[in-house]
This record gives structure tokens, C-alpha cells and sequence, in this order.
């Protein structure tokens, strides 16, 4: 075995088929210093626009197009860059050896390699990674993409009231996210300047299932994780690897490259996975402000002046200003004495970053499920629906995050003016479960049970993945005990059940057509595969997007409906509440009759646009600098990814600017707490560079659902198949 030379002497490792590593090392420090090296190795570049980007400077890099504005936005305004300094020297004196043996690995990783030419003509100059890039880094990855997803509804109110749109829109759209009360005394200001600033949101989340001992055909606890990220790109966002860590201990799974700790993955006690909470993390009030003062509901309190410089490529820089106080942060100036009411954005816990780590090594440490269920509590900046399972047999979940109270009235959706300085939530209401009676868990970024009745989740994903992945479990745990296959062939599973619940309703109101009656016929014994299937699928999708589009017209207007579902592509967030709508369960928006007539304008532009979006989508993955320049020569083959917006395995795409971003399952893997390692299944190999180890590989392996053994996993590759 090749080795390197380690803080304590050789290290020895072995990369498989994909280029990543297994490696042999002494302790949890020493695995750190590891992944470091690899990280640095392998996906450098990737490290150092990512750092870039959080420190507000992605227009530097590419210009004064919509994503890159975004990213300055979003890292300025919530001052990413502010307190690093504050956040490492609150880093435990357990944790910091394992941040500086990261960060001495990724040095020796970047000596090996060499500062490669892409950044040098970035204008990026070698640096030495530190603790504070990491706290750096877990922001850009908590907000993009994740903690953003709920700002996004807010802003959307806030712009629909503006523009003077009835409550029956907002009672439509957010459903029992908000109260008749709330809407009617909501603050209508103009924010829509913060929400072009976003860009379409990203679509789509992750799946995640437990399954207890006592329902595994091993006698072990299963546990498979599938984390839907941005895709059909050379490098992927995850990395995986595993280590032993002496005293028969080893740590395996996948990580985020910048950060010294696995994202999903196990230990030989407990394994662990999420995905995207959903919790309400972000308050856009709107404030009184005057004379440099922010009014709390009580008291004037005194807001600080911040000034950014923001370069921007082949562009004049530009000066931006910001007002911050506890209340949050105010983008327009206050320093007159005449008194406006203005949005002020907090993102609540991003101060509290040190605890997250903290929890990664708590992670390492823990022993079984209920340890690592209680280490979640401490989770602050990102909400995640954490499913764990341990080497005893049981499975367990928790909601994490921190979470602020609300007035009863409010689920924190709606503006409201504000009511004092947020506090957080009690323990006490957070969801949590161990031990399900059912014998599994299922996580698809829906809402969870709350005690007390809080709304933690007051705007849920759509319904159709989790409701698919019920229905898969339950009719399996009806006949025999389950087995890794099972789960990857869930998790690759094609078939929506939005369609299943929808189109038997729909069916005496469709138009007169043999497509629609096909659709009908189709919905009832979807098959997953196969042409037909994917030909209805399609045209479901294209029915079920226009009809909203439908619904949404006849209550807001083209133009408003038309910038709802096209321009910041938010139907996904508003399709949970619109689908009972849709399933005439809400009486109020929807009748029969409406129903036939949306359906006779929807389904007409659906036969129309189904053979422009065809399902399954087949796309080449590019290289994330050159992008399917260089005569295509850095890309793949084209790749066929066989899902669809709302199945399990879930595949969409939106465009920011010009530029289009795919979303789907990055890094699947599957557990079995009975047995060694694990198997994963990612969407590309270990580098970045073109004749770097990995480069590019499994992607064909990766779009049909074939598992690869990591960690000493041995037995037959689960597959989807």
C-alpha cells in the first residue's frame, strides 16, 4: 500500500475504482489530518472558490451575472466574514487538534500538489487553510441551497402584498403556514429587490430511511442516506472516505470537501444521515428605523454602519451599505431623523457556528442513538431532520437547528413587524423520536410530528416522494424482513405519487382525450421505468405545472403567476398547500367546477410542452471551471437520469441567468450496522483534475442505482436493479 508521510509517522491508504481513499490511521486527529491531505489533493480548486465565493467576492470571478450577484448578496448581508475570529477562540480544547490537524493535512495535500494554474489566473493567491475558512465554509454550505429555502416564501409575501394581491392568494398559497389575522395586518412593502437578488431557488431535497433490527433481514440496523445536491458536475460536492482509528473504531462516509467531518456516514456505534429541515430559521420583519435606530416593538436600539466595497470583473466597484443590530440586518440607509418602516433580515444561530462543529466531533463519539439524537440539540445555524441508527438495533430522528418563538398568531412566514429580540424555542417542542413503533423512519424533508402543536415546518416539501417511499415500505415490511436492496431500489425509485393521488380526482373533469385517459389509466400501476412510463410521467409533470399556473392566474394575474413559477421558480415551495387545493380538499379555492375548467386550458399546454421537457433527463456532466468549453474534451458522455421533479429519486433543473443547475441524488449510501463499512453510490469520481485519480468516473454506475463497497463492505453490490 502507498503511504504518506503523517504528523506520526506513515499513513497507509488505497484508492478504489472512483479514486477515493481508505486509510489507516491511529486516532481521530490523525483521520482528520487524512482528509485534510485528500481534500486538498483531489479538490482544491473546488476548496478555494468555495472560499472565495462565502468571502463575497464571486463577482470578482465571474462577472456581474445573476448567480454571482446572489452568492455577494446573501454572504454580505448576513456577514459571514464578521466573527471568525470569535467563533475559533470558542472552539473547544477537544475539537481544536482536530480542526489544526485538518488544516496541517490540507497543507501537505497542497505542497504535494502544487497551487494549480486555474486559480493562479483567478487571482487567487496560495494561503494557508485555517479553522476560520472552516467556520467560513460551513455558512456558504448551511445557507446555499438549504437555509435559504425558507426566506424565499417570505419575500414572496411580502412582493404579492405589495402588489396588492387578494388573501385568498396568500390563504391559497400558504395555507395553514398563516392565519386569515396574519395576512390581513401583514406590513405590505415592496422587497421584490431582495428576492431578484436570490435568483430562482434550487429545487428539490433528500431522502433519508432508518430501519430498526427487528425489521432487517440481518438482524442490524439499515440505514440509507441520499442527499439531493447540485449534480452533473466534474468534481462532485461530496467526497467520500473512510478511516480506521485505532481500537477497532473507524469513521466512513461522505464530506464536504473544506470540512474535517463526514456529512452521512457511520462509525462502528452509530451511522447517521439528513436531510434539509425546513424549519422556519429566518425572520424578515419589517422596522421601524429612524436616526440610525431600529424600533424592537419597545425599545430604540442603536444599529451599527457597515460598509462593503464589492469588485466586480471588468465592472466599476460598488459600494454597499448595511445597518445591523440584534434585530437584524437593515439594507437601506436609516440614518435620517424622518422614520421609515423598512425589511430587516436575521438569520437566526449563524453566530452560533462553533457549536455545529463541536456537534461533528460530538458525532464521532457517540456510542448509540440516543446520545447522537441528544448531541443534535446543540445544531444552531442549519436545519437538518437527522435519522441515525445504532450497532444495538435502534433507529431514531431529530428536527435540529435553532428555532425562534413566534406570537401565536404567527408561523413566521408572513412580514410581521417585530416583537423584541428573538428567543429561542424550548427544548421541549422540538420533534424528536427513538424507537418508532413502525420499525422504520422515513425523512424526505416533510413535516415531522411537533409537540405542542409548534410549527416548526410550517412549509413542508411536496408530499409525493415521502408518500411513495410509505407506500414502498410498507407493502415490502408486509411480506419479509428488508435487506440493503430494498432501500437502493427506493431510493431510485421513478414513480410519483402526486399523480397517483391526484389524477383519480382529476379523472371525471379531464378533457375528452386518449392521453388523458392514459394518464388516468398509468397513475394507478406506475411501473418506474420503461418509455411509456416516462412519456406519462412527462406529461403529468407538464398537467400538474400548468395547472397551477392555471390556478394561480385566475387569482394574481399572468404576469404575477407567470413570475411565481418562471422567473423565481417557487411553485415547489407552495405545492404542498396547492396539491390539497388541487385535490379539492379546500373547498374555499377550489371547486369541481373550476377544477374542469383550469384543467381544459392546462392540459392542451401540457401536450404542447411535454415533448420540449422530456422525461428522463439526459445531460452532460461538465467540468465546474470550463463548463463544456475546450471543445467538451473536460465533460462526460451523456448520462440518462431516470426521475422526475416529486419521485424519490428526484431530478430537477433551474436556470440562474444563463446558466443551468441540476439537482439530484449526489451521494447515496446504504448501512448495515450488523456489518463493516458501507456501499455509496456518487455522482463522479475522487478529482477535479483531468488526469487526477477518479476523474469523472461511475457516472454510469451512478445513474443506474450500482453500489460500491467502502470501509471493507463485502457481499454482493446492492443495486437498484
Amino acid at each position: 500500500m502507498p503511504e504518506l508521510k503523517g504528523p506520526r509517522g506513515a499513513v497507509a491508504y488505497e484508492r478504489d475504482s472512483l479514486g477515493y481513499p481508505s486509510v489507516e490511521t491511529r486516532s481521530l486527529d490523525e483521520a482528520a489530518w487524512a482528509r485534510g491531505y485528500f481534500h486538498a489533493h483531489d479538490r482544491l480548486v473546488q476548496v478555494q472558490l468555495a472560499l472565495h465565493v462565502a468571502r463575497g467576492n464571486a463577482m470578482t470571478l465571474l462577472g456581474d451575472v445573476p448567480l454571482a450577484r446572489n452568492a455577494d448578496v446573501m454572504t454580505r448581508l448576513h456577514r459571514f466574514t464578521n466573527d471568525l475570529d470569535e467563533q475559533v477562540a470558542k472552539v473547544s480544547v477537544e475539537l481544536r487538534p482536530i480542526l489544526d490537524a485538518y488544516c496541517a493535512g490540507f497543507a501537505a495535500g497542497v505542497e504535494e500538489r502544487g497551487w494549480p494554474l486555474i486559480l493562479r489566473a483567478a487571482g487567487i493567491k496560495p494561503a494557508p487553510y485555517r479553522p476560520h475558512d472552516m467556520v467560513l465554509m460551513y455558512r456558504l454550505i448551511s445557507w446555499f441551497g438549504l437555509t435559504q429555502l425558507v426566506e424565499i416564501p417570505t419575500l414572496v409575501a411580502g412582493e404579492l402584498l405589495a402588489r396588492g394581491a387578494p388573501a385568498s392568494a396568500l390563504a391559497l398559497l400558504y395555507g395553514d403556514a398563516a392565519t386569515a389575522d396574519e395576512i390581513a395586518n401583514a406590513p405590505k412593502l415592496a422587497w421584490s429587490t431582495r428576492l431578484e437578488a436570490l435568483g430562482a431557488p434550487p429545487s428539490g431535497g433528500s431522502n433519508a430511511i432508518a430501519v430498526a433490527a427487528a425489521r432487517s433481514a440481518t438482524g442490524g440496523a439499515l440505514l440509507a442516506g441520499d442527499p439531493h445536491m447540485e449534480i452533473a458536475r466534474i468534481p462532485p460536492v461530496l467526497y467520500a472516505m473512510h478511516a480506521t482509528l485505532g481500537g477497532g473504531d473507524h469513521i466512513t462516509g461522505l464530506s464536504v470537501p473544506g470540512l474535517w467531518q463526514n456529512s452521512f456516514g457511520r462509525t462502528a456505534h452509530v451511522a447517521w444521515s439528513y436531510t434539509y429541515g425546513h424549519a422556519q430559521a429566518v425572520h424578515v420583519r419589517a422596522v421601524r428605523c429612524k436616526s440610525g435606530e431600529m424600533f424592537d416593538g419597545t425599545t430604540w436600539r442603536k444599529a451599527t454602519k457597515r460598509t462593503c466595497v464589492v469588485k466586480i470583473k471588468s465592472r466599476p466597484d460598488e459600494m454597499w451599505t448595511y445597518y445591523d443590530s440584534e434585530l437584524g440586518t437593515v439594507t437601506e440607509d436609516i440614518s435620517s431623523s424622518a422614520e421609515r418602516v423598512l425589511p430587516c433580515v436575521l438569520w437566526s444561530g449563524v453566530r452560533g457556528t462553533h457549536r455545529d462543529l463541536e456537534a461533528g466531533l460530538a458525532l464521532a463519539r457517540a456510542r448509540d442513538v440516543t446520545s447522537a439524537i441528544e448531541l443534535h440539540r446543540t445544531l444552531q445555524i442549519l436545519s437538518l431532520d437527522c435519522v441515525v441508527a445504532d450497532s444495538a438495533g435502534r433507529i431514531g430522528h431529530i428536527l435540529c437547528g435553532r428555532i425562534d418563538q413566534r406570537p401565536s398568531t404567527s408561523r413566521g412566514v408572513i412580514p410581521r413587524m417585530p416583537d423584541g429580540v428573538p428567543v429561542a424555542e424550548p427544548e421541549n417542542t422540538r420533534p424528536a423520536t427513538i424507537d418508532p413503533p413502525s420499525g422504520w423512519i422515513i425523512s424526505a424533508n416533510a413535516r415531522p410530528a411537533e409537540p405542542t402543536g409548534h410549527a416548526w415546518v410550517p412549509l413542508p416539501e411536496p408530499r409525493p416522494r415521502i408518500d411513495r417511499l410509505r407506500e414502498l415500505m410498507s407493502q415490502l415490511a408486509a411480506s419479509r424482513p428488508f435487506q440493503l436492496r430494498d432501500l437502493a431500489r427506493f431510493l431510485l425509485d421513478a414513480c410519483d405519487a402526486g399523480a397517483t393521488r391526484l389524477l383519480p380526482i382529476w379523472a371525471p373533469h379531464l378533457p375528452d382525450h386518449p392521453r388523458a385517459r392514459g394518464l388516468v389509466t398509468w397513475a394507478a400501476k406506475q411501473q418506474g421505468h420503461g418509455d411509456e412510463h416516462f412519456d406519462h410521467l412527462t406529461l403529468w409533470t407538464m398537467l400538474h405545472r400548468e395547472t397551477c399556473r392555471a390556478l394561480l392566474t385566475d387569482l394574481l394575474g399572468e404576469a404575477t403567476s407567470r413570475r411565481l413559477v418562471d422567473e423565481i421558480a417557487s411553485l415547489m415551495m407552495f405545492q404542498y398547500h396547492l396539491d390539497d387545493a388541487l385535490a379539492l380538499s379546500r373547498p374555499e379555492h377550489l371547486d369541481a367546477t373550476k377544477l374542469a375548467r383550469l384543467l381544459a386550458t392546462s392540459f392542451p399546454r401540457a401536450l404542447e410542452l411535454a415533448p420540449k421537457n422530456k422525461l428522463p433527463r439526459t445531460f452532460r456532466f461538465k467540468h465546474m471551471i470550463f463548463g463544456g468549453k475546450l471543445g467538451g474534451v473536460f465533460d462526460s458522455k451523456p448520462i440518462v437520469d431516470r426521475g422526475g421533479p416529486t419521485t424519490p429519486n428526484q431530478v430537477t433543473a433551474v436556470s440562474v441567468g444563463t446558466q443551468e443547475i441540476v439537482f439530484g441524488g449526489a451521494g447515496r449510501m446504504l448501512i448495515d450496522m450488523s456489518k463493516p463499512g458501507a456501499w455509496y453510490c456518487i455522482a463522479g469520481g475522487a478529482s477535479e483534475r483531468r488526469l487526477g485519480p477518479g476523474y469523472g468516473a461511475g457516472l454510469d454506475a451512478w445513474s443506474k442505482g450500482v453500489f460500491v463497497p467502502i470501509g471493507g463492505a463485502t457481499g454482493t453490490p446492492p443495486s437498484a436493479t
